[in-house]
């Protein structure tokens, strides 16, 4: 027969399991969005990139989109000759911000 102490330490043994998945979780995540943003800053893509998606911007620039875990990604491209002339990285829920000195 168990006692209430026992099921006590059963229950808190499973809270402190679940605790720790979540935490290692979070870290994993939290490391995930920090590699892919150093990634963006050295010019390369993101590491993990669900649908791209192609937007027109205007006649002479098309941005492409991607979304990752909670974090999105934008690079704008010259229609002329492909090249790239703006690149950002956001969280899910923020709403991109183009800089004025870009085109």
């Amino acid at each position: 027969m168990i006692t209430p102490e026992q099921k006590l330490a059963n229950t808190r043994r499973k809270i402190k399991i679940i605790c720790f998945c979540l935490l290692g979780t979070v870290i994993l995540w939290f490391s995930l969005v920090l590699t892919n943003l150093y990634r963006v800053k050295i010019d390369k893509k993101p590491l993990i990139c669900m649908g791209q998606y192609r937007d027109i911007e205007d006649n002479d620039e098309y941005s492409l989109t991607c979304y990752g875990i909670l974090y999105k990604y934008r690079e704008y491209h010259y229609t002329i000759d492909d090249s790239i002339s703006a690149k950002e990285f956001t969280l899910i829920f923020k709403d991109f911000v183009r800089k004025s000195g870009d085109k």
